[in-house]
């Protein structure tokens, strides 16, 4: 089970993740995507804090969404990665492909000066 919320900062659009990211949620990922790009974002940030596991199909869609990002001169950023996580990343080298930050880099490079 898979929790997913949309939040917008100005040109700044954080989806959080809770839960496990698979096959099976992969629709409702798609649909917060497509819900983050109706808001003309500059910056798109994944939120993973809560995030517990990531298969190889929701792998595929972040790339697809990586992918679909740089085509829209957006920038997506992953953040707040767990370690079990980010390892996935790495063994697959994705870790190379993506920007993973901590919560404190995301907000220093990415946020809206408040």
């Amino acid at each position: 089970m898979l929790n997913v919320s949309v939040n917008q900062l100005a040109d700044v659009v954080i989806i959080d993740l809770e839960g496990e990211f698979d096959i099976d949620v992969i629709r409702n990922v798609e649909k917060a995507w497509n819900d983050a790009l109706e808001k003309k974002p500059r910056v798109i940030g994944f939120n993973c804090k809560e995030l517990k596991f990531i298969d190889s199909s929701a792998l595929g869609t972040l790339v697809k969404f990586m992918n679909s990002a740089i085509n829209k001169k957006i920038t997506l950023a992953l953040f707040n990665v767990a370690p079990s996580v980010t390892t996935i990343f790495k063994t697959s080298r994705l870790d190379k492909f993506f920007s993973i930050n901590s919560k404190e880099e995301f907000e220093n490079k990415f946020m809206p000066v408040k």
